[in-house]
């Protein structure tokens, strides 16, 4: 009976630890989405005046850092993978096209923007503009809103150019009444002219201000996440979006978030040839080993059915990297500046939109890329990888910390192009510079690890801001359709005023440093 009871007890203990250890899979909800119907083309409304906002705090509930095992976190010391040493590869051509772009007198501007095959879509926080892509204006600025009419606030917009159905894509979600109930509003052109009419929709009654909003598009829908509570993973039926159908939606709320407080897992966004067909679509992640656990990037699989309006949420894999320090104190004066002792937000805690994916035949590649402090000091460089799945799961195929010199560098925007070129573009500042803006890089077959092309300027600005810690919260870097080649780049710097900048560069004018000669 002893032995028995012994036994019985060791069972009962692996079940209870065992218990403790996994975390069940979510439950779906969902419903279907308020189509408000086709609105008239956007070139024929008149641009009404826009409203400026003031600082927009973050989810009330969620925007604190949590650093709760700081004391033993790795590294403890300087970054395992600092790239200290400048690409010494050329280009004889930097930033072939580059203009300005909006103007916002509210902070964070949130510059965000996508090409397609004749025009660039730049949204910042409360309104939009369409330029041709030799920089020439085709319409607005505008206020946002008028997409669908509110008078609502609103907040976060994202635009993305859904290659394979030749339509433009918008979303925005409402900031008032206070407390909520808040609205997700979303938009689909009905064709390739982004100034042409759209088809409209809202998810209302969103218990939570959906905070951080960030949108993927993959063969089955279009993806979100959010930094909020209770649902912050969702899926849109993209298909019935497209025509102004019924759309239905799927959410989760997310059991596997990482204990940092402010947070939101990214939803890859699928550029050039689709994913392998039945592949889920999926969102990735960092988790910070002060936060607890390992430092390590976490993938998430949303598998939807939308014949049985079924789908599963799971983290599929956690991969090990190299270890990195996210922890710039629980304050969000961060980044320093020339002329002034205010500091800005780094917003280390996620991932910087967007974390791309690209099927380029014979492997799947994600990148994606963080700010860390490189050596504990404040001083911010970018971690970015790429992660490539040859068979049935995913490895860290190279991953590095850019930070050359004694400046700091964050915000980084980072794509993969069709031949495998991945390009990195971000803000740049110290006690001995304004905020400014810049773009690396490396062609495939470069050694790896290694941001090869040495940094290129998009703009040198001659001013710090002064009041107020908050920067961007997103840039964006995209690659032009027309080519698989050109990476398209926005984002902020201070003027006189709050400023971004619209730019596109590519590495065919790429000349390594072993070169004799380099053509133009």
């Amino acid at each position: 009976m002893k032995t028995f009871t012994l036994l019985l007890t060791l069972i009962l203990c692996i079940f209870l630890s065992n218990a403790q250890s996994q975390v069940q899979s979510p439950k779906a909800t969902g419903g279907t989405l308020n189509y408000l119907g086709e609105t008239q083309p956007i070139k024929s409304i008149t641009p009404f005046p826009f409203k400026e906002r003031n600082d927009f705090e973050r989810n009330e509930e969620l925007k604190e850092r949590n650093y709760p095992f700081a004391s033993t976190a790795l590294p403890q010391g300087n970054d395992p993978v600092w790239q200290k040493k400048m690409g010494e590869a050329g280009l004889t051509k930097g930033a072939a096209i580059n203009f300005e772009g909006m103007m916002d007198t509210g902070f964070p501007p949130d510059p965000n923007g996508d090409v397609g095959p004749d025009y660039y879509f730049q949204t910042v926080n409360t309104k939009y503009q369409i330029w041709d892509k030799a920089g020439n204006s085709v319409y607005g600025p505008a206020d946002i809103r008028n997409i669908w009419g509110t008078t609502k606030g609103v907040s976060d917009p994202v635009v993305l150019y859904d290659e394979h159905a030749d339509r433009w894509f918008v979303s925005i979600f409402s900031t008032t009444p206070s407390g909520g109930p808040y609205d997700i509003y979303m938009a689909v052109s009905t064709t390739s002219d982004p100034t042409g009419s759209y088809h409209i929709y809202t998810l209302p009654n969103v218990s939570s201000l959906p905070d951080f909003t960030k949108f993927g598009i993959w063969r089955d829908g279009y993806y979100m996440s959010a930094n909020k509570s209770g649902n912050d993973v969702y899926v849109f039926e993209r298909d019935q979006m497209i025509v102004g159908g019924t759309a239905h939606y799927k959410a989760f709320d997310n059991p596997w978030r990482p204990n940092s407080g402010f947070h939101c897992i990214m939803p890859l966004d699928n550029d050039g040839q689709w994913a392998p067909a039945g592949t889920p679509g999926m969102f990735i992640t960092i988790n910070d080993d002060a936060w607890g656990g390992s430092d390590e990037l976490w993938l998430y699989e949303l598998d939807v059915n939308w014949t049985t309006l079924t789908a599963t949420f799971n983290r599929t894999q956690q991969l090990s990297v190299a270890s990195f320090d996210s922890n710039f104190g629980s304050s969000w004066d961060n980044i320093s500046q020339q002329g002034t002792s205010q500091k800005l937000d780094a917003v280390p805690q996620v991932l910087n939109f967007r974390a791309q994916y690209r099927n380029l035949g014979s492997y799947q590649s994600i990148v994606c890329n963080h700010t860390v402090d490189v050596d504990n000091t404040d001083h911010a460089g970018i971690r970015w990888y790429e992660v490539v799945n040859t068979g049935s799961s995913w490895w860290i195929y190279q991953q590095s910390t850019f930070a050359p010199d004694a400046h700091s560098r964050w915000m980084g925007a980072i794509n993969i192009n069709a031949a495998g070129d991945i390009g990195l573009a971000y803000s740049i500042s110290s006690t001995s510079m304004h905020p400014s803006l810049r773009f690396t890089g490396r062609k495939f077959g470069d050694p790896l690890n290694t941001m090869t092309v040495a940094e290129q300027s998009i703009l040198e600005s001659s001013y710090s801001q002064t009041s107020g810690n908050r920067w961007g919260d997103y840039y964006s870097l995209s690659v032009d359709p027309s080519d698989g080649q050109t990476f398209w780049f926005t984002g902020e710097y201070r003027g006189s005023n709050i400023r971004t900048r619209i730019a596109a560069f590519s590495f065919n004018s790429y000349c390594a440093a072993t070169a004799t000669s380099c053509g133009s």
